[in-house]
């Protein structure tokens, strides 16, 4: 893909306002109850502020695939940055390991890692034009 491919690409997917994940849709869509975590109004907010970031795995238009490039089998390789991982067809990063200390930094949230898979929701991305 060229730059000016990843542009419109993004810039084509922004426009199809994708739903961005919740934290109803982690409890619905893995696991139920978190461990050690305390469903206060202040803490769901917390939650939904973070996963904001990313987008449903479960939408209509791309779903259980990549957004970038459409592919449904998705091959993660690790990349350098703890928790991250890459799409080995197109290169976009995932979340795949999220902690208390990451959502919050002012006090643990949950006990464990939450391993959930998340795509980067399209709205966090754009290319330099330099």
């Amino acid at each position: 893909m060229t730059k000016e491919e990843t542009i419109n690409k993004i810039n084509e997917v922004k426009q199809m306002k994708l739903p961005h994940m919740t934290y109803a849709k982690v409890k619905q869509y893995h696991y139920g109850n978190i461990l050690g975590f305390e469903e206060t109004e202040e803490n769901i907010k917390i939650m939904d502020e973070y996963f904001y970031r990313f987008l449903d795995p479960k939408n209509e238009q791309f779903k259980n695939g990549c957004w970038v490039c459409g592919n449904k089998d998705i091959y993660l390789s690790w990349g350098i940055t703890h928790g991250i991982a890459h799409s080995n067809c197109c290169g976009l990063s995932y979340n795949v390991l999220h902690y208390p200390k990451d959502i919050c930094k002012d006090k643990k949230l949950f006990d464990d890692c939450l391993k959930i898979i998340l795509q980067y929701h399209p709205e966090g991305f754009e290319v330099r034009k330099d």
